[in-house]
C-alpha cells in the first residue's frame, strides 16, 4: 500500500506540473510533459514475470473448474487513450501496475483486497472511463493439454513407408488423409513463414525440431519446461523432411514461434493471461498462424451440466478486444484452435464450451475499435475436430466437440510425431487434429502472401474433398452433431496458386503409380505421384516445362488448362 501512495503522490505531483506548464501554451505544456514522463511509464510497467508469480493460492474460486485471481484487474487502455488519461484511471483503482502488454494496450493492476463483488464493481466503475477500453478481472481455470496418450509404437511392422492417399494407413495415416504429399509437390512455390505454438514446453534439441523453434524473447526461452505435448503439435506441424528419421511435419518451411504457457510443477490453477500473453507475444514477433490446442471443457466432471455462461463472457471479451487491438495496429494472422475433447467423461459436447477463441460468438464479441467488424475477428477463428478411419471413410472421434462453432476437421487419433528425448509417439485427441489445419494455413499463406488471414480461412474450409461423418456413440443428442469437411493440403494449396493468377490446371492420365516431374526455365521442381487409376491432377504457373513420365522428357507449354 506504500507503492500505491507514492504512485498517487507521484501522480498529483505531474498533474501540478501540468498545470504550471498550461500556463505556457496548454497542449504545448501538456505535450512536453508527456514526453518527459512516458518513458519511465512504460519501464515501469512492462512486465510480464508477475505471471509465474501466480499460483493456485491467489486463485478464489466460482465454481469447480472456473476462477479468478485475487486483488487483480485487467484495464485494456482505448486506442486513442492519452497518457495522463491512462494515469487517471490507474489512480482510480487504487492499487499498484504489475504488467502489462503495450500492443495490447493492457496494464494488469493488483488492487486492495476486494472479494469478487467489489472487483467487478470497480470494472464497472472503470468502464465509465473515457481512457478505459474494457476492464475484467482476471479469469483463472483448469486448462487442459488435450490429447489422450497411447502406448508407443513397439512393433514396426506396423508401420509402412507405402503411400496411399485413397486408403490411409499407419504411421504417417494422418499425413495421407490431408494429402500433404500432393502439396509437397509445390516445394518450389513455398516462402517461408513463421508459425505460433502456444502450449506446453518444447524439446528443442529433438532431432525433428532443432533450428526450427524460437521464442518472442529470452524470458519466454528460459521458462519453456520441455513437454511431450508441446513437442508433439510442434513436430506435427513443422518437423523436418529428408533428414532420414522420424517423420515430416506437414509444413516444412517454416519456424516456429513458440511460448510455453503451463503452470509451474503440481500447480493446478492458470490465469487466462499466460495464453492471452502468449498470444499477443507471438503475433508481435511475426507469427501469422497461432496454433492452440487447448481448452477447458475436459475439465467438466459432471456431464449434465452446462458450462457456466460466465466462462464464455471472459473468454469473449478477452480474447475478442485482444484481437481487435493487435489488428488495429496492423498486425494480420490466424487463429487455429481444438475444438475438445468432451467433458470429464469422454463426452462430447458443444464445442463452445471450450473457452478461449471456441466461445465467439456474434452475441458476444466485444469490440470498440473503428473500422474493425466482429464478423473480422471470427473470420480470423478456426476451430477444428478430431477425425478417425471409419468402415466406410472418416467419422468424428466420440469424444470430439462439436456444434456450429466447429469449422473443419482433421486426423486426431493415432497420430505418430515427436516426443521429448528426441523421440516418438502415437497421440490422439482435437489437439493432434487442430496442429494439421494449422500447418496447412500456413502452407497456403506462404505459397500466396498477399492474401489475408480471412481468404485464407476460406482457402482452408472449403477447398476439400472429403467429409467427416458424425460419431456414432454418442451421450447427448442436443449438442450439435453435424457433417464437417476433411482439411485437404493439396486442393488448399492449389487453389491458393490459382487465386495468384496465371496458373493452370493439368491433368494427366496413363501413368498407374507413376512419379511425374515437372520442371520450369528457371529450373524450378515439382514433383507428384499419379494415383492408382493413373491420374494426375494439379495447378501449374504458366510457363514451359520439361515433363519426364516413365523415363520419357517431353516439353509442355502451359498457358491454359491442358490434358497430357
Amino acid at each position: 500500500m506504500r507503492r500505491c501512495f507514492l504512485v498517487q503522490v507521484i501522480f498529483k505531483i505531474i498533474m501540478a506540473v501540468i498545470t504550471a506548464f498550461s500556463g505556457m501554451g496548454g497542449a504545448t505544456g501538456f505535450s512536453v510533459v508527456e514526453e518527459l514522463f512516458a518513458d519511465s511509464l512504460s519501464i515501469l510497467v512492462q512486465r510480464s514475470d508477475f505471471l509465474d508469480e501466480i499460483g493456485d493460492d491467489d486463485v478464489a474460486v466460482l465454481d469447480e473448474d472456473i476462477g479468478y485471481v485475487e486483488n487483480t484487474v485487467l484495464i485494456f487502455f482505448a486506442e486513442d487513450a492519452g497518457f495522463f488519461d491512462k494515469l487517471d484511471a490507474l489512480g482510480q483503482t487504487g492499487g499498484i501496475t504489475v504488467g502489462s502488454f503495450p500492443a495490447m494496450n493492457l496494464c494488469v493492476v493488483r488492487t486492495a483486497p476486494s472479494d469478487f463483488t467489489k472487483l467487478n464493481e470497480l470494472c464497472e466503475k472503470l468502464m465509465q472511463h473515457s481512457a478505459v477500453g474494457l476492464a475484467s478481472i482476471c479469469p483463472a481455470r483448469k486448462l487442459e493439454q488435450q490429447y489422450t496418450p497411447d502406448d508407443p509404437f513397439t512393433d514396426y511392422s506396423w508401420y509402412t513407408e507405402y503411400w496411399n492417399e485413397e486408403s490411409p494407413y499407419g504411421n504417417n495415416w494422418w499425413l495421407e488423409a490431408t494429402d500433404a504429399r500432393g502439396a509437397w509437390g509445390y516445394d518450389s512455390l513455398y516462402g517461408d513463414i513463421e508459425i505460433g505454438v502456444v502450449d506446453g514446453g518444447f524439446d528443442t534439441e529433438h532431432d525433428e525440431l532443432e533450428g526450427k523453434i524460437s521464442f518472442p524473447s529470452a524470458k519466454e526461452k528460459s521458462r519453456n519446461r520441455p513437454n511431450s505435448h508441446g513437442t508433439h503439435v510442434a513436430g506435427v506441424i513443422g518437423a523436418k523432411a529428408d533428414n532420414g528419421v522420424g517423420i515430416s511435419g506437414i509444413c516444412q518451411n517454416s519456424e516456429l514461434i513458440c511460448v510455453d504457457w503451463t503452470p509451474s510443477d503440481g500447480q493446478v490453477w492458470i490465469a487466462d493471461l499466460a495464453v492471452l500473453f502468449g498470444f499477443g507475444k507471438v503475433v508481435e514477433a511475426g507469427a501469422k498462424v497461432v496454433n492452440f490446442s487447448v481448452g477447458i471443457s475436459s475439465s467438466i466432471s459432471d456431464s449434465s451440466k452446462s458450462f457456466p455462461s460466465i466462462v464464455n463472457s471472459f473468454d469473449a471479451f478477452l480474447y475478442s478486444y485482444s484481437m481487435g487491438s493487435l489488428l488495429s495496429k496492423g498486425y494480420d494472422f490466424l487463429v487455429v484452435q481444438s475444438a475438445g475433447n468432451g467433458n470429464g467423461a469422454g463426452y462430447a459436447v458443444n464445442a463452445s464450451q471450450n473457452g478461449l477463441f471456441c466461445s465467439f460468438a456474434n452475441s458476444n464479441v466485444f469490440l470498440p475499435f473503428a473500422g474493425i467488424t466482429k464478423q473480422d475477428l471470427l473470420d480470423r477463428i478456426i476451430i477444428v475436430g478430431s477425425a478417425a478411419l471409419g468402415e466406410d471413410g472418416y467419422i468424428q472421434s466420440d469424444s470430439s466437440n462439436v456444434g456450429e462453432v466447429v469449422d473443419i476437421c482433421a486426423p486426431g487419433v493415432m497420430v505418430y510425431s515427436c516426443v521429448q528425448d528426441n523421440s516418438y509417439l502415437s497421440k490422439s485427441g482435437t489437439s493432434m487434429a487442430a496442429p494439421m489445419v494449422t500447418g496447412v494455413a500456413s502452407l497456403v499463406w506462404s505459397v500466396a502472401p498477399e492474401l489475408t488471414a480471412p481468404e485464407v480461412k476460406r482457402i482452408v474450409c472449403e477447398n476439400t474433398k472429403a467429409t467427416v461423418a458424425p460419431a456414432q456413440e454418442r451421450y447427448f443428442d442436443d449438442v450439435g452433431y453435424k457433417t464437417y469437411p476433411m482439411v485437404n493440403a493439396k486442393l488448399a494449396v492449389e487453389a491458393a496458386i490459382l487465386q495468384r493468377g496465371n496458373a493452370f490446371r493439368v491433368s494427366l492420365s496413363g501413368y498407374s503409380d507413376e512419379e511425374v516431374v515437372f520442371t520450369d526455365e528457371s529450373g524450378n521442381v515439382f514433383v507428384f505421384e499419379t494415383n492408382e487409376q493413373g491420374k494426375l491432377s494439379c495447378v501449374l504457373p504458366a510457363g514451359t516445362y520439361s515433363v519426364v513420365t516413365q523415363g520419357v522428357d517431353t516439353v509442355v507449354e502451359i498457358n491454359s488448362d491442358i490434358n497430357i
